[in-house]
């Protein structure tokens, strides 16, 4: 099973992710701790992602395909991963549809999470970010146990710089442009399941799992 998990900022996609992983044992193609990865090696393509990153330009897609590639192949699977972040646009999945499909991967399906605007924008007033591992919190939906610190590592929990209203609509509108028609396009195919992200993370996750279920993409019980 291949799960394509979309959705767009503070939709919850992070936290469905990782209990998603867990329950299934699912590998994770998260696009951007990926790419920070590879960023990291003293390779060609880790040279290249790394110009891409510090420029704070979009990593072209025949590179980011080979970073997905390289990940593929150092996990030895083709199978039980979640992909989150990749594809993002359309020609990004027609591309990775070609790819996947000579090396016997597919996207069994799509998992799109929607939220109305007016609570992206709510959320995002209480979503903080761990400074040190990076793990996400919303004081609304998904607060840590402790105030201001972070559950796994103790880091202390701040509010990112970049998260503000007017980056929020910018954002926004890229999803809007680029991602839903692409989300389109899996939509033809029959593949998109469409699941309210506006509710508690448990009812959403069980949701989640009885849609895999409704497609016998897991077992029963």
């Amino acid at each position: 099973m291949n799960i394509l998990l979309v959705g767009p900022i503070a939709s919850g996609k992070g936290t469905q992710a990782e209990k998603l992983i867990e329950k299934f044992e699912l590998a994770n193609v998260e696009m951007g701790s990926l790419l920070r990865s590879v960023a990291e090696e003293e390779t060609p393509l880790g040279e290249k992602v790394k110009k891409f990153l510090d420029s704070r330009t979009l990593v072209t897609d025949d590179i980011v395909v080979e970073v997905v590639n390289k990940y593929l192949d150092g996990i030895g699977r083709l199978d039980g991963i979640l992909f989150d972040g990749f594809p993002r646009k359309l020609p990004q999945a027609q591309y990775f549809e070609d790819f996947m499909g000579k090396k016997g991967l597919k996207i069994d399906v799509v998992i799109n999470l929607t939220l109305p605007r007016e609570e992206i924008f709510k959320r995002l007033q209480n979503r903080r970010t761990c400074e040190k591992c990076g793990k996400v919190y919303n004081l609304l939906t998904n607060p840590p146990k402790t105030e201001g610190l972070c559950d796994f590592c103790g880091g202390k929990l701040i509010k990112r710089s970049d998260e503000t209203s007017e980056k929020t609509a910018v954002g926004l509108s890229q999803f809007e442009e680029i991602t839903l028609p692409m989300i389109e396009y899996y939509r033809q195919r029959g593949l998109v399941e469409e699941v309210d992200g506006n509710r508690p993370i448990e009812v959403i996750f069980e949701d989640i799992v009885e849609r895999l279920k409704k497609r016998r993409l897991i077992a029963n019980g």
